[in-house]
């Protein structure tokens, strides 16, 4: 019994979608809520304790998963770390930033030369 060339059509393209739809490519970060709290953040609508408490338990359910946090990730929590007076676990942040994304190094120096010392006020 031979299959038509529309068939044969149509079976190839059942193979092809049923391939595509199990090749299932794992997310490059876990980003879970930092967007959310960075959103927050900037909008002043949450206290630097919440967010640590947020992204710490972020940095857990990330390694728990063996995925990555995303860039920006360790410099927002090493900012909010340091605006907390932990100026040791802010630098590990930072350190860690500039590890993970080496492009972010010349900021990363910046804070972590400027850390501890009190903010500059604009005139």
């Amino acid at each position: 019994m031979a299959l038509s060339k529309s068939a044969l059509a149509g079976i190839g393209l059942l193979g092809f979608l049923a391939a595509c739809s199990s090749d299932r490519t794992p997310p490059l970060y876990s980003w879970r809520d930092y967007p959310e709290q960075q959103y927050l953040y900037l909008k002043g609508q949450t206290d630097h304790q919440a967010q640590i408490i947020a992204l710490e338990k972020d940095v857990q359910k990330a390694q728990a998963k063996n995925l990555a946090l995303p860039p920006g990730f360790h410099a927002h929590l090493g900012m909010l770390y340091a605006a907390t007076g932990r100026t040791d676990l802010a630098q590990q942040e930072f350190s860690q930033e500039k590890t993970l994304f080496p492009e972010s190094a010349t900021y990363m120096d910046f804070l972590l030369k400027n850390l501890g010392q009190p903010a500059k006020t604009a005139s």
